[in-house]
């Protein structure tokens, strides 16, 4: 089945909260910071309940625009995350090009929200509002699909409550996914090569108990906490003997693991900056489980579309990788992301186990 017709493709929202918003259009140009990018040829679905006088955003999920054959099937898809996280109404926005003011009958891809209204009907979820924009850009043009004379422009995405709290989470707005995606991209090819020599010395010299290049998995462990504390003090230089002592390290379930529980203390955010550095630097299969690592410490802060991205990055170097299918399946699920400080708590209790054998 095309991309275009799988929730694989959905990115979660990367922001929650309760926020004051004057009318649909400020929720329409708040999209961008709610995904972390402009989308671009989209539907995105948005969560919501009213609570305290203002709007709280659940989850809100992003596909591609799917072919009529295939609109159903991505209704159905979308409906099982929103009923897992108990949503009763949505408000769906469609982006892509279309026709200016004065508008034809039908805004575009009016049979896609006719599917959605149809297919969330038999879960009891309201399609509240079904919003089309040309883009989501200061002065976008944008109108109801219900409703003929609801529409207008769209306010500065820049000027909005949602753009305040994704600063305040830290989180970047980029201005399209493939902008967001090349943070990704990996080192230049020299540079892999270098260090897959390195990594196949270390495999050829180890004598198969610890990790390649360290005296026993708590020292692996406790060599990777130093370097995210570097990280966080702004002191950490990698060298390529680093990177492949570290892709080694990682490549041990059991020190991954452990690492997991780097997202529960202060330093979370250096060990994700730590994970992103290795996601780019390590070379062949053992890049999947640095990309892991980012994906669940981005989805523990909330953002969805980065952990899904660095999930690409780990299912390509190593399709059969468990923990990232995992992560997959409770992504694409849209599972709260405190639903799986479990793992942290059990890497938290591995990096103990580690300890006291060392």
């Amino acid at each position: 089945m095309p991309s275009s017709a799988q929730p694989s493709s959905t990115e979660p929202t990367g922001t929650r909260g309760t926020l004051r918003l004057r009318d649909v259009a400020d929720l329409v140009a708040g999209v961008p910071h709610l995904l972390g990018f402009h989308p671009t040829d989209s539907l995105v679905l948005i969560c919501l309940a009213e609570r305290d006088g203002g709007i709280h955003v659940g989850l809100a999920l992003r596909v591609d625009l799917p072919p009529v054959r295939h609109q159903h099937t991505v209704a159905a898809q979308l409906l099982q995350p929103v009923i897992a996280h108990d949503a009763t109404e949505v408000i769906t926005v469609v982006v892509c090009q279309g026709s200016p003011p004065p508008w034809p009958a039908e805004p575009p891809h009016s049979g896609l929200i006719a599917a959605l209204d149809e297919v969330f009907a038999t879960g009891r979820v309201q399609v509240r509002h079904a919003v089309w924009t040309e883009s989501i850009e200061d002065g976008s043009a944008w109108r109801c699909y219900d409703e003929p004379d609801c529409g207008g422009t769209l306010p500065d995405p820049a000027d909005n409550p949602f753009a305040a709290a994704a600063a305040l989470l830290g989180n970047v707005t980029f201005a399209s996914r493939d902008q967001m995606r090349a943070v990704l991209d990996p080192d230049p090819p020299d540079a892999l090569a270098t260090r897959t020599a390195l990594i196949d010395a270390l495999l050829d010299g180890s004598g198969g108990v610890s990790p390649p290049g360290f005296d026993s998995p708590a020292d692996a462990v406790r060599a990777l906490r130093e370097a995210v504390t570097a990280v966080a003090e702004r002191r950490l230089d990698l060298a390529d003997e680093d990177i492949a002592r570290f892709a080694m390290a990682l490549a041990d379930h059991r020190v991954r693991d452990a690492c997991l529980a780097m997202v529960l203390g202060t330093q979370a955010e250096a060990a994700e900056n730590l994970w992103l550095r290795l996601t780019k630097g390590v070379p062949g299969p053992e890049r999947a489980e640095p990309a892991t690592l980012l994906a669940f410490t981005a989805y523990q802060r909330g953002d969805g579309a980065l952990a899904s991205m660095a999930l690409e990055v780990a299912e390509d170097a190593d399709g059969a990788h468990r923990l990232s299918r995992m992560l997959r399946v409770a992504l694409d699920a849209g599972m709260p992301p405190e639903e799986l400080t479990v793992l942290a708590l059990d890497g938290a209790a591995e990096a103990r186990r580690l300890e006291d054998r060392s």
